[in-house]
């Protein structure tokens, strides 16, 4: 009988292994849920073994592997329940093994304890009684069933209430693995207490057969479950599914943390945002794309756009939305915003700056080419310093018009203060030259310097139509003398 339920626990695992893994052999929690099933069918066969061996060594050496693949088990249980339900914190390699490392230092404590022969949990120093062959307890046996308790059966249950409490849609199934799991260790404890030794094996049935049945009834261990939970989970945006009474159902962690909706109950969505604070500020322009936005006040204020896709069904819409919190996008638009307006400011600034620095250049130009009135028809412009291009575009341009403005006839150019003549000055002057004789008037030079003349020479500038002078006062007289 006890053989007969042990090989009935071994077809169950068996099948619900290859179930499993036919579902999808790539996904990791699929595949951690063939090597939980692979331990445990380790440990029923060594079950059988010790059962049907008639060799005291054979049973001493099998009945030492049955408390270690316990804690295997255990371990893998709790790798199993991350990641199905928590994947977000399965994926998280220090949180995984530091959860794993208690049960892999039972495992280590077990296999001394029992082949080294410490003797500190069990004696192996089997005795007969009743024609059966049973191994005293040690002195530690009690603190050691205490801590498989509470790593094989509470800290489970805790992490599936936890996943209750943080995800209604893993309800179901979370409750029948916790039923399992408390039916198997109730079972193994009575079993164990009425010294049935083939049942106490099988009492892990309930949790393998809670197993089988949320991979059937819930489908937790197919492609579109378990990588669809995984990646809606992960994503930076809220998730939130809204059944036809606009109640929610279903809310990612982004969602968590941007709204609580844990305990929205049958609450609107709506509602649940106006509970949290959020009020709807939907502008024209968001409803002609489609969307809605809340903004909460407060220390850290919040702003929120919600787009919303409906799904028709037999019972009605449903709705899916997205939220997306938008506090930095806003935050970055009123920053560049302020940093638009500063730069205007500034740009007004600069732009005043220049005009300023224009006009007291152009005066500094009028100043450095000073037009003088000798009588009417006849102006006197001294030069003074050096003349790079601007300067020489300024001279043409002002003596131009000066010649306009006062209808002369004569301009004497005083070239006594220049510090240098070269190829722009005399390029400048023979075109005030040509254009003055084009307006009807003429250009006189005086103050001709050795070193200028040389220049002037040195440039090629032809002066056959410019009248010279030695010096100003000379030009002056002669000029006015002239003109009378």
């Amino acid at each position: 009988m006890n053989l007969l339920l042990i090989i009935l626990t071994i077809i169950i695992l068996t099948a619900t292994g290859m179930y499993v893994l036919v579902q999808d052999w790539r996904a990791l929690a699929n595949r951690l849920f063939v090597f939980f099933v692979f331990v445990a069918i380790a440990y029923m066969c060594v079950a059988v073994m010790r059962l049907a061996s008639q060799s005291w060594e054979e049973i001493w050496f099998f009945h030492g592997l049955t408390a270690p693949l316990l804690a295997i088990d255990a371990w893998l249980l709790i790798w199993l329940i991350l990641a199905i339900f928590m994947p977000h914190l399965y994926v998280r390699r220090g949180i995984r093994w530091l959860l794993a490392m208690p049960y892999l230092i039972m495992t280590l404590f077990l296999l001394l304890d029992w082949y080294a022969g410490f003797g500190l949990v069990r004696i192996s120093d089997g005795l007969e009684e009743g024609g059966r062959l049973f191994f005293p307890v040690g002195p530690i046996f009690a603190p050691i069933v205490a801590l498989y308790t509470l790593g094989g059966m509470l800290a489970p249950i805790i992490m599936l209430l936890s996943v209750i409490r943080q995800n209604r849609q893993a309800l179901h199934p979370a409750l029948w693995l916790s039923g399992g799991i408390m039916l198997s260790f109730v079972a193994g404890a009575f079993f164990g207490e009425l010294s049935f030794t083939g049942l106490s094996y099988v009492s892990m049935l309930p949790l393998y057969l809670a197993f089988g049945w949320v991979t059937l009834r819930y489908q937790v261990f197919r492609p579109s479950s378990v990588a669809l939970r995984t990646a809606v989970e992960h994503l930076p945006d809220g998730i939130v599914v809204l059944d036809t009474q606009r109640r929610v159902r279903f809310a990612n962690r982004a969602a968590q943390r941007l709204v609580s909706l844990t305990d929205a109950g049958d609450m609107p969505f709506e509602d649940a945002l106006a509970r949290a604070g959020f009020n709807e500020q939907t502008s024209p322009d968001d409803r002609i794309v489609d969307l809605r936005r809340f903004h909460r006040d407060g220390e850290v204020a919040t702003t929120l756009v919600v787009s919303e896709a409906a799904i028709e069904g037999e019972r009605g819409s449903a709705s899916v939305l997205i939220l997306r919190d938008m506090t930095t996008v806003e935050q970055q638009k009123a920053a560049l915003a302020a940093s638009r307006a500063a730069l205007e400011e500034r740009t007004a600034a600069l732009e005043c700056s220049l005009k300023e620095i224009q006009e007291r250049d152009a005066l500094i130009t009028r100043l450095t080419l000073p037009l003088i009135p000798l009588s009417d028809g006849v102006l006197a412009m001294p030069l003074i310093g050096a003349f790079d291009g601007a300067r020489c575009e300024a001279l043409i341009a002002l003596l131009l018009k000066r010649i306009e403005e006062r209808s002369a006839r004569v301009v004497l150019l005083d070239l006594t203060g220049i510090t240098g003549f070269d190829e722009s000055l005399a390029a400048a002057l023979r075109q005030a030259a040509d254009s003055a004789r084009l307006m009807g008037a003429h250009i006189a030079l005086c103050g001709i310097r050795p070193d200028i003349a040389e220049s002037i020479v040195h440039e090629r500038m032809h002066l056959n139509s410019v009248r010279l002078f030695a010096t100003m006062q000379e030009g002056v007289a002669a000029l006015l003398g002239h003109n009378r």
